[in-house]
């Protein structure tokens, strides 16, 4: 190679430009935006079905218990389900027949059973916005979800 002879200029980029790089970080922004809301959305479905679940085995063993000895427990306690949390990590409501729905009336006629939900407050009366996330057994017991 003479002396003086230029090297060949390089015609292939090596990288991404700071535009490129901006602009895949505007993309990648949006797209969490609408994932994140989505997510939620799941998480709280399914915290909502965990708590009907649970409901539905505690139910289960509240009416073994009135099988075994004919009368409802107690507490939860009685039946072993005392520690027993709910998604949020707050114990599960029993009592005997006092929550109401929106026209006041009651949700069952033997037992009651519920969550508090996401926001851990509730009221016994439905129309209560305190109350409007409550995972509730209703029906005496052919309803269990969201109370709404």
């Amino acid at each position: 190679m003479p002396p003086f002879q230029r090297m060949p200029a390089l015609s292939t980029r090596a990288g991404f430009t700071l535009v490129e790089l901006i602009v895949v970080t505007a993309i990648l922004g949006v797209l969490a935006m609408m994932a994140i809301p989505a997510f939620n959305d799941y998480k709280t479905q399914a915290q909502n079905k965990r708590s009907a679940g649970d409901i539905r085995t505690i139910e289960k063993a509240i009416t073994a218990h009135i099988l075994d000895r004919n009368s409802l427990p107690a507490s939860l306690a009685d039946i072993g389900m005392a520690t027993l949390m709910d998604p949020w990590g707050r114990p599960y409501q029993y009592n005997k027949g006092s929550l109401l729905d929106d026209g006041l009336n009651k949700l069952n006629d033997d037992f009651d059973l519920y969550s508090t939900g996401k926001d851990g407050t509730s009221d016994p009366d439905g129309s209560k916005p305190e109350s409007a996330d409550d995972i509730v057994r209703m029906n005496d017991g052919g309803y269990a979800g969201e109370r709404s």
